[in-house]
């Protein structure tokens, strides 16, 4: 069944990943009556002849907007304006939603009478190095997204559009302002499925990081805060417990402020902590099975967490300095 719907899709040199979504639409138990693909790939994308007819027979608007260098937020803002309909759906090329996703998405819209439903992803790992690399990120839990949200556009008029000058981050920008401006958004039920991740080497993940925390570093993200937080924390504890031994206790072994290998201790408490934290606390806390990470697994999950934490904040630095220099 055709639905008053605009669904939106940005896309950027993924096309094979595109028609395998728009070769699917067909068989979904609800159809967007528009469809609107901006593209911004360095080659025009190709779509199939049988797919524009299946459009134009089914009474469907298939806008295909070509622009060369846009940013995400950029290309769903022009999808946000070209949009005919009071709904509007959101998917990107690599997220790939379930046959009911729209329908069961425009039940909860209308049972629960909500400004708009977040989407849910779910990241698909089928080899070692993929499963490792979610431990260390998304985790095995579905995560808030907003592609697969599914929105009233007068939510858009509440708080504002993307950034359209960051090349990641946006859609978390959103998300946040969404909660700030206090918008009723449900839970999905459905869950996309993301499956880059076995395709995915460490060295591209981690230049994948670099690339997105230095573009979203200069948005109000508060995990990055913390992060730069831990750090001067640790550098602070670090230097406070190399100094404790000659300020408390002047270098006197008998005084009963002395504590001998303070620093070596301290070292090895954050050393401790961060292992705890991010080895299986967090991995824990996404669904990460506790078999999975023993008995070996948690060693190579410490070191591509060490190696993306590394990431992270050399790429906060590296906008930080870009920043002064360049204004």
């Amino acid at each position: 069944m055709i639905h008053s719907i605009s669904l939106i899709i940005p896309h950027h040199n993924d096309e094979l990943n595109l028609l395998r979504l728009l070769q699917n639409i067909p068989k979904w138990n609800a159809i967007p009556g528009e469809i609107i693909i901006i593209d911004s790939s360095d080659k025009e994308v190709f779509i199939p002849e049988d797919l524009y007819l299946f459009f134009a027979n089914s009474g469907i608007r298939f806008l295909v907007l070509h622009k060369k260098k846009l940013f995400p937020g950029h290309a769903r803002n022009i999808g946000i304006s070209e949009a005919n309909n009071t709904i509007l759906a959101f998917l990107d090329s690599s997220t790939h939603p379930s046959n009911d996703w729209l329908l069961k998405g425009l039940n909860t819209l209308e049972k629960e009478g909500s400004d708009g439903v977040w989407g849910r992803t779910s990241f698909e790992a089928n080899t070692f190095t993929a499963r490792i690399i979610r431990a260390c990120t998304y985790g095995n839990n579905p995560l808030k997204t907003f592609p697969g949200s599914i929105l009233h556009k007068s939510t858009f008029n509440k708080c504002g559009l993307f950034i359209q000058s960051t090349r990641a981050g946006e859609d978390g920008d959103w998300m946040a302002r969404a909660e700030l401006q206090g918008l009723n958004i449900s839970s999905a039920t459905e869950v996309l499925a993301y499956d880059k991740l076995d395709k995915m080497s460490i060295l591209k993940l981690l230049n994948k990081w670099f690339r997105n925390y230095s573009y979203s570093s200069q948005l109000p993200h508060r995990q990055l805060q913390k992060d730069y937080y831990y750090l001067g924390l640790s550098v602070f504890a670090v230097f406070f417990a190399y100094n404790w031994n000659r300020v408390l206790a002047a270098w006197d072994t008998t005084s009963i402020f002395y504590i001998p290998n303070i620093t070596k201790i301290s070292f090895l408490i954050i050393i401790s902590a961060y292992v705890l934290i991010r080895v299986f606390i967090l991995p824990l806390k996404k669904g990460v099975k506790l078999r999975f990470l023993l008995p070996v697994n948690f060693m190579f999950i410490f070191f591509i967490s060490l190696l993306i934490d590394s990431t992270k904040i050399l790429a906060f630095i590296y906008s930080r300095f870009n920043k002064i220099f360049n204004g």
